[in-house]
């Protein structure tokens, strides 16, 4: 019984580490639209502040800065180049569409995790994971056609945008898997400081041919990009990876992210949504509260 109750509240408090996350990592699509710079500067710049931030961190709080083991070094740079190029191409389908197309095809990737996660855990496929993801993308995909989407959605550039879209949902979804399989033995902290410094590193050679001219104005953003929502968003995801299934931990993020990014939109860009637009997240949110009432 003391077992169960153990799980039971450590997949409560996982829970409530990625709702914490939500409203940081939601913020971070309006950055496409604020700066004007490739995503691949937005990406090389987000990832050297959130390096160099967990890497003072880590330091003050005198914490394990190094691994001993190699395998863990050469882990750690395959997930950082999956979390640049995730990166880039969630960024690139904002840029070349619209936040809605960027967001919820990108959204795409609980199906993609539901899918693989059995693969990399040998796990069961269960029923209700896959029925609860078809929800949420009928609940995204009567957002993405809400009436203020029209011009986006008749336009050729929303294919590349959903195309970017699902690179970026399918690189999350594996990015996640891999996560779940190390962070039992790691801090969150050093895993995100790690992945973001081989981000930057493996960027770096094609970044540097860039035009790195940048107005104060835009260098203030990409600090905001690169410590609050990358540092403080993804440590505490990583956190509730902890505790919490891959396939939950994708739902919650996928549905609850657009309606948040939604909320900060009205009030930062003063974008209204539609009535249909709204049905679309209470579906999501409804379908998200139901699935993490339980642990899996």
């Amino acid at each position: 019984m003391s077992n169960l109750t153990s799980a039971s509240t450590s997949h409560r408090l996982g829970v409530i580490s990625i709702l914490v996350a939500l409203p940081f990592v939601s913020l971070t699509g309006l950055f496409g639209k604020f700066l004007t710079l490739s995503p691949l500067l937005i990406v090389q710049g987000r990832t050297v502040f959130a390096f160099g931030t967990l890497l003072l961190a880590l330091f003050v709080l005198r914490k394990r800065i190094f691994f001993k083991d190699f395998r863990e070094w050469l882990w750690l740079m395959v997930s950082g180049s999956i979390l640049g190029v995730h990166w880039i191409a969630f960024f690139q389908a904002i840029q070349v569409s619209t936040v809605a197309i960027g967001l919820l095809s990108f959204a795409s990737y609980p199906l993609f995790t539901t899918l693989l996660e059995p693969l990399f855990f040998r796990e069961s496929l269960q029923r209700r994971n896959v029925f609860a993801a078809l929800i949420v993308i009928c609940g995204l995909a009567l957002m993405a056609t809400s009436t203020e989407d029209t011009n986006a959605i008749i336009s050729g550039s929303v294919v590349q945008g959903l195309l970017w879209g699902l690179l970026a949902g399918l690189g999350f979804a594996v990015l996640t898997l891999l996560n779940r399989d190390h962070v039992r033995n790691h801090s969150p902290l050093l895993l995100t400081c790690w992945q973001n410094g081989f981000a930057a590193l493996v960027l770096l050679p094609w970044s540097w041919s860039e035009s790195w001219i940048i107005s104060a104005e835009e260098w203030g953003l990409l600090f905001v990009l690169g410590v609050v929502c990358t540092v403080g968003g993804h440590t505490l995801l990583i956190n509730g990876l902890r505790h919490v299934r891959a396939q939950v931990a994708s739902l919650l993020i996928a549905g609850l992210e657009p309606v948040f990014a939604i909320v900060f939109a009205l009030f930062l860009l003063r974008e209204i949504p539609s009535v249909q637009t709204l049905l679309g997240g209470i579906l999501i949110v409804g379908t998200t509260v139901f699935m993490t009432r339980k642990s899996n």
